[in-house]
């Protein structure tokens, strides 16, 4: 497997298409509580996300990255930058049938070695409390719960984790360019 960034309109494509996966696969899951899917989306603006990505995730607004088994995109992770020195972990995704190899956490290691050598201390995130097994590769990843850093609106608020990482000296052997 390598991880390298997003470079192409087709990487960007590529991207956007596990985005949308994602999204599938969260409005599966969570049929029963699609109000808050669906909610969570439409406050995040996906839809005119989707069709910006390289200007919301690329630079110099951002980083994406990639995982590829030959030309296989098999997982991505994003972050976008929130200040000179915070930038926010996004869309770290890695589709059911290629869970279970380390990928996801590669991908996050990865992210964060990317920011850290962009000049960012300090990664947030958030996610939905619902997503249990996200919550705890952020968690093994050094990532700790804080105070909100965005607001959502009222309804989706108790069910918004915000969490915070620093970030330390860059480990190169993550990305390949």
């Amino acid at each position: 497997m390598t991880i390298r960034s997003a470079a192409s309109a087709d990487d960007y494509g590529a991207f956007g298409a596990l985005i949308q996966e994602y999204t599938d696969w969260c409005r599966a899951r969570y049929a029963h509580d699609r109000w808050f899917v669906d909610a969570a989306f439409g406050h995040q603006s996906l839809d005119a996300e989707l069709r910006n990505l390289p200007a919301a995730y690329g630079p110099p607004n951002g980083k994406t990255l990639l995982a590829t088994v030959g030309d296989q995109i098999h997982g991505a992770c994003a972050y976008r930058k929130l200040s000179d020195e915070i930038c926010e972990m996004k869309r770290l995704f890695v589709p059911a049938r290629f869970q279970g190899h380390g990928i996801g956490r590669r991908l996050g290691e990865a992210i964060m070695a990317a920011a850290s050598a962009d000049g960012y201390t300090l990664m947030r995130l958030d996610t939905a409390s619902r997503l249990t097994e996200a919550i705890a590769l952020y968690k093994s990843l050094g990532f700790s719960n804080c105070p909100p850093y965005q607001q959502y609106p009222d309804d989706l608020m108790p069910h918004i984790v915000f969490m915070e990482r620093e970030l330390g000296a860059p480990t190169a052997r993550f990305l390949k360019s």
